[in-house]
């Protein structure tokens, strides 16, 4: 019976390091024990009963780290959809099916960074006592906001809806006990709506959704009970408020300015871009509603800018896909964000495949000294490719690629199909057009119109 691994290949070993044009990783039990040239691999390990991976044009490097991870969305349409339709009970076995897909994508670890519900934190308790298969997981619980933050996107007549991926919080006092109750309820990571968002408003990002008082406070209670904070902050204001607070890292930064940059730098606060989604949404829309999109191709060209600019001066830059939205299907985009930060921000593939593995690992905090690098002593989360993602950022984006996939040192099975499922009825929007059905007077019949 085999004791473990000997991988052999190029090694990109998670840390920015230059690769190892022809290394050897060894894997015993679930730990990676060793990780060099294969020419000087010790003579103790030849005696050991170890399965050998080798082949041309090979490539091991660590599992993917996704920063930005909403596993309970149920890839849903729209807030209505998230918030309003499948009951916490379906959501939760969806989420359960939707990690499988994810894992088989090569990512062994991932951040989930609001759920609905408490979802997040019990799936990844059944991760860990081996009733699901899935990643590693780190896990917020709703994501705290006011009435100017992301989740409040319902009109004031309605009740806060109870599905919705956020919880609305109206004082100081309310601010610290929903802090208190996740915390309660498990979660490592506190998630805040800091500022609104391309999505839900038609008018300008910007400003906060709290005082900078509030965001202290968020901060300090937060890593009083030791725990991790984080923030959607698009805004210069928001991206400057919460730096000054000392989130531990932020999401997106998109309109972020040279003062704000400054406390970034200053305090060593890693950035998450997770522009996946809105590249999607520009891609994807053709040439319908050109118009309606000028706002996200605003913020996309904004944040290329100013988190290139970022990066550049010394930034941390970590990538998330946001995976979880139609947009963004479950185990199809994680590794586009590493091309994106390539593409738009200017990093090489090298210091992209970092930013999706040893930066990430700070994402899963009760993790993180053991994940995100190969390097003795760490967990054996590998990938090995077929390809050399160095020199193409986009092979990590090939099922076909994957040769093998280890998480803890066992492999995981990406052969078995994943069937298809059924789709209800009552997970969806109820949509009878999408459009206006018109008369016209002169043809004496209907026809559709944008609306």
């Amino acid at each position: 019976m085999s004791n473990g691994y000997r991988l052999d290949g190029q090694v990109v070993d998670g840390t920015g390091a230059v690769p190892i044009a022809d290394g050897t990783v060894i894997v015993v039990g679930d730990t990676v024990e060793w990780v060099g040239d294969a020419a000087a691999v010790p003579e103790k390990y030849a005696a050991m009963e170890l399965t050998h991976v080798t082949g041309p044009d090979r490539t091991v490097m660590p599992g993917i780290v996704d920063a930005h991870v909403h596993t309970s969305f149920g890839e849903a349409r729209s807030e209505e959809e998230l918030a309003l339709y499948t009951p916490v009970e379906y959501r939760s076995m969806l989420a359960a099916w939707n990690v499988r897909k994810v894992l088989r994508a090569g990512v062994t670890s991932l951040s989930d960074p609001a759920t609905t519900f408490n979802i997040s934190a019990c799936l990844r308790d059944a991760i860990e006592a081996g009733i699901v298969e899935g990643p590693r997981m780190a896990a917020a619980g709703r994501q705290i906001t006011s009435r100017q933050g992301l989740e409040d996107a319902f009109p004031s007549w309605m009740e806060f809806p109870p599905g919705q991926a956020g919880v609305l919080v109206k004082s100081p006092d309310e601010i610290a006990e929903e802090i208190r109750l996740q915390v309660k309820d498990g979660v490592d990571v506190i998630k805040v709506s800091g500022s609104n968002d391309s999505a839900v408003t038609s008018g300008p990002v910007e400003g906060m959704a709290f005082t900078e008082d509030e965001f202290t406070l968020m901060a300090s209670e937060t890593h009083r009970l030791g725990r991790k904070c984080t923030v959607h902050a698009r805004t210069s204001q928001s991206v400057r408020a919460c730096a000054a607070a000392g989130f531990d890292w932020l999401q997106h930064a998109s309109y972020m300015d040279s003062e704000g940059l400054d406390l970034i730098l200053e305090k060593d606060i890693p950035i998450v871009p997770a522009l996946t989604l809105l590249v999607n949404l520009l891609a994807s829309a053709g040439d319908a509603g050109a118009s309606s999109l000028d706002v996200f191709k605003r913020e996309v060209d904004a944040a290329s800018e100013n988190l290139g600019d970022a990066f550049r001066q010394g930034a941390t830059i970590i990538s998330g896909s946001e995976t979880g939205w139609s947009l963004v299907p479950f185990g199809e985009w994680h590794a586009f964000e590493m091309e994106i930060l390539v593409t738009h921000l200017g990093l090489s593939p090298l210091e992209a495949i970092h930013a999706g593995t040893g930066a990430a690992a700070v994402t899963v905090p009760q993790w993180a000294d053991r994940i995100g690098t190969l390097e003795a002593g760490k967990l054996a989360d590998v990938l090995v490719l077929d390809a050399d993602p160095v020199a193409d950022i986009r092979v990590l984006q090939s099922p076909s690629k994957i040769a093998m996939i280890l998480k803890g040192g066992s492999a995981v099975d990406v052969e078995t199909p994943i069937p298809e499922r059924r789709e209800y009825s009552w997970e969806k929007n109820k949509i009878y057009l999408q459009g206006r059905f018109r008369y016209d007077e002169s043809l004496k019949q209907g026809f559709v119109t944008d609306l």
